[in-house]
């Protein structure tokens, strides 16, 4: 294809997971096929174990679509930055093979780029389902059947915004940005900056190995125009997902150390705020799992007095770590005979 004529690049990266795979490239090539040759789909492989190479072969039937399949598994987080090393489009618009596309959607995505050329970066709502709702349907899911709502941000309005930090906030996105599939963005914007970017440790020990998205952008786009698209664009299936053991410790270290960096880069105090108190007042439940299971993947990447330091002063954060306490005061009273001793936490 010629790269000029490619106005966006859709990027799968995926790894030993064909039959999700399968539905979200039903879903998404008749779309890519629609556009005539200004949208490429780009399939990056990580070394897949499974039938990954012939699902992708099956829906392989013109050249705007292209599968690279790595020759070792070179990571998660490196097989993300390599689609955009490896597309074509001036846009590029990464989602999960997890991730179902509605219909029609390119066509809006398109659209907003074709009209607004001076925005750099479209953010895309997303609907979410429990990937149970999409196994009970007995066969390949579609956008029609599941419901805009409920979606990561409740307005399904459409509208421009002057600067791109203006979407951190806690109601367009409870993790900052941190979801990829809601970025489309200019993609050589993202290559001036991306070489900066250190993810050379294992997943979860770093801001840049949980949202290394997050850190290219942040680095290119702060003060620059964008677009909100408040229709669901996606749909994101929800409850499998390999990382979910780390989640507390994204909760409670990793999104508080991507607020930090969003000050690092002048976004300002009172948004950077607004933000951390929505955390906190979030993640008391995750940070009592941090310190009562010393297996919890993260554990060591929490210093517990020096958080407590940080976020004393905040109402939420005792206001977040009540629920997880009256649970377990609740639970201990339940669970004891007038008289017994209260056995001792197991924290393994």
């Amino acid at each position: 294809m010629n790269e000029s004529a490619i106005t966006l690049s859709i990027c799968i990266p995926t790894f030993n997971r064909c039959r999700l795979l399968r539905h979200a490239l039903t879903a998404v090539v008749p779309q890519v096929h629609a556009a005539q040759g200004s949208v490429e789909l780009l399939i990056l492989d990580n070394h897949s174990t499974d039938d990954t190479p012939l699902v992708a072969s099956k829906f392989q039937t013109s050249k705007s679509m292209r599968y690279i399949q790595n020759s070792e598994n070179i990571g998660a987080v490196r097989n993300v930055l390599r689609c955009v090393e490896q597309a074509q489009g001036q846009f590029v618009w990464i989602i999960g093979d997890d991730d179902l596309v509605r219909e029609d959607t390119v066509t809006r995505v398109l659209s907003v780029i074709h009209s607004r050329p001076d925005v750099d970066y479209v953010y895309v709502n997303v609907s979410t389902q429990p990937l149970s709702a999409c196994d009970a349907l007995g066969r390949p899911p579609t956008g029609r059947d599941f419901a805009l709502l409920p979606a990561i941000c409740s307005d399904l309005s459409e509208h421009g915004l002057q600067k791109w930090e203006e979407l951190i906030d806690p109601d367009v996105n409870g993790v900052f940005l941190g979801s990829i599939m809601s970025s489309v963005f200019r993609r050589s914007l993202w290559l001036s900056v991306a070489r900066n970017i250190d993810v050379s440790g294992p997943f979860g020990s770093s801001l840049e190995t949980v949202y290394p998205h997050v850190c290219v952008l942040t680095r290119c786009m702060v003060g620059r125009p964008v677009y909100y698209l408040g229709y669901p664009c996606v749909v994101a299936f929800q409850g499998h997902q390999e990382w979910l053991d780390h989640y507390p410790a994204i909760l409670v270290v990793t999104l508080h150390e991507m607020l930090d960096m969003y000050l690092q880069f002048q976004v300002s105090p009172e948004r950077i705020d607004r933000c951390r108190r929505h955390l906190l007042l979030n993640s008391g439940v995750a940070l009592m799992q941090l310190l009562l299971y010393r297996k919890c993947p993260g554990r060591d990447r929490l210093f517990f007095i020096k958080h407590l330091q940080h976020y004393w002063r905040y109402r939420e954060f005792w206001r977040g770590l009540a629920v997880p306490l009256l649970r377990r005061a609740r639970r201990g009273f339940r669970g004891r005979r007038p008289g017994q001793a209260k056995a001792a936490p197991h924290t393994d």
